[in-house]
């Protein structure tokens, strides 16, 4: 991996936010990822995915102690800064996984918020991280209630207003839906007191959909329908600015990962065709529906020629196949469009879901890539190399003009 003299930010003002998946350690053989498999030069932000709520005491909790304080996992991702002394650490609270029910209650009353409030202080201040990203997914839905969305900004405002004190960092994450967007969040309230917005502008399809569909989109097809047509990165981003939020505190989050389907007819292998219920999953991440990019390459490595790769044109995106197995995916090039999109609007920079999934072993260098793309309405070129994306990314956003 390439280390770029002086860190991002010694070079630009423009954002590289980079999530951990703490999990990552547990993952087998190559997958498995470090603290100190991290590189912090690569980045403006690092945030530790994810600590979670006390629904009891509505307080912050580590959801491994065992990694977390035993392996001592939190000291030493704070540690990173020694190595980046520009670097901003943060702590993620929430997740997919944490639901929202709980999150609802802590944020009804002025009295359960300031015992969050309280307990995060406490937190940040004793593990010395830099601020505190909300990942609570999603107000209002998800066992959520619609009083949600106004406590939601109480909750940022008052969270604001203690951590002015200290210096310290508040982002979200947020949805890229439209109607997760309207339902949960006032944006023009959030981002006064938010320093900035990670957009988690992927997930737009998946195995749940019944038929294939790429993971970030940037722009719609033609052939959509009109809801279908909302379910991409450019329709989020400008909702957004739409909505009242600062380009400079939008966030444009890329996923370092495909969705995965198995197709009803091998015959079938475009966009949009139908797909079975189920998918398939790779040998590090091991979830139905998704692969890490590190996967993804490593495919394309050791299966030789066997998958095909597509360019969709409108969607600015590949996808690949291999007899009924199909994968929407990033890579370097839908990469390099999409952050050019994020300086072409002004927006604060990239956010990275997640480093734990990139080609971290440097595995997808250009030499060990063996693949092609195919023929046809959608094809690129004849020939086409992965490099790791991290490095790409690096190179991108350093060279950025800054604002």
């Amino acid at each position: 991996m390439s280390v770029v003299a002086g860190g991002v930010e010694a070079q630009h003002k423009q954002q590289v936010v980079c999530y951990l998946g703490s999990w990552a350690v547990y993952r087998p053989g190559a997958g498995k990822f470090n603290i100190e498999n991290i590189d912090p030069t690569l980045c403006t932000s690092l945030i530790y995915s994810f600590v979670g709520l006390d629904e009891t005491s509505l307080t912050i909790k580590s959801l491994d102690p065992e990694y977390d304080f035993n392996k001592k996992a939190l000291e030493r991702f704070v540690n990173m800064k020694s190595l980046n002394p520009r670097l901003k650490v943060l702590v993620a609270i929430g997740g997919w996984t944490e639901g929202s029910k709980k999150y609802s209650a802590m944020a009804k009353t002025a009295a359960s918020r300031k015992t969050f409030i309280k307990s995060a202080v406490k937190f940040i201040q004793e593990h010395k991280f830099d601020g505190l990203d909300l990942d609570w997914e999603y107000p209002a839905n998800r066992g959520g209630v619609p009083e949600d969305k106004e406590n939601f900004v109480e909750l940022v405002k008052e969270l604001r207003q203690e951590f002015n004190k200290y210096g310290w960092m508040l982002t979200a994450a947020m949805a890229a839906g439209k109607s997760t967007i309207e339902t949960a969040y006032d944006i023009d309230d959030l981002a006064q007191y938010l320093d900035f917005i990670h957009i988690m502008a992927y997930d737009y399809h998946g195995k749940w959909d019944g038929k294939t569909g790429h993971n970030a989109p940037l722009y719609p097809r033609d052939d959509e329908s009109d809801v279908e047509k909302t379910l991409n990165v450019d329709t989020t981003v400008k909702l957004y600015l739409k909505s009242g939020a600062p380009a400079h505190k939008l966030v444009l989050g890329v996923g370092l990962y495909g969705r995965t389907f198995l197709l009803s007819d091998p015959a079938n292998v475009g966009i949009s065709a139908p797909a079975l219920s189920s998918a398939f999953a790779g040998p590090y991440t091991r979830e139905d529906g998704f692969l890490g990019y590190n996967e993804i390459c490593e495919k394309q490595t050791m299966e030789g020629g066997a998958w095909s790769i597509v360019w969709q044109k409108a969607h600015q995106a590949p996808y690949m196949v291999r007899d009924n197995m199909w994968v929407g995916y990033d890579d370097e090039i839908s990469l390099s469009v999409k952050v050019a999109y994020a300086q072409k609007q002004g927006l604060g920079g990239i956010m990275i879901w997640s480093i734990d999934t990139d080609d971290f072993t440097g595995s997808c260098a250009p030499k060990n890539i063996k693949t092609s793309r195919v023929g046809g309405d959608e094809s690129g070129s004849s020939t086409t190399t992965i490099p790791a994306l991290t490095i790409l990314l690096t190179l991108l956003m350093t060279t950025a003009v800054a604002r």
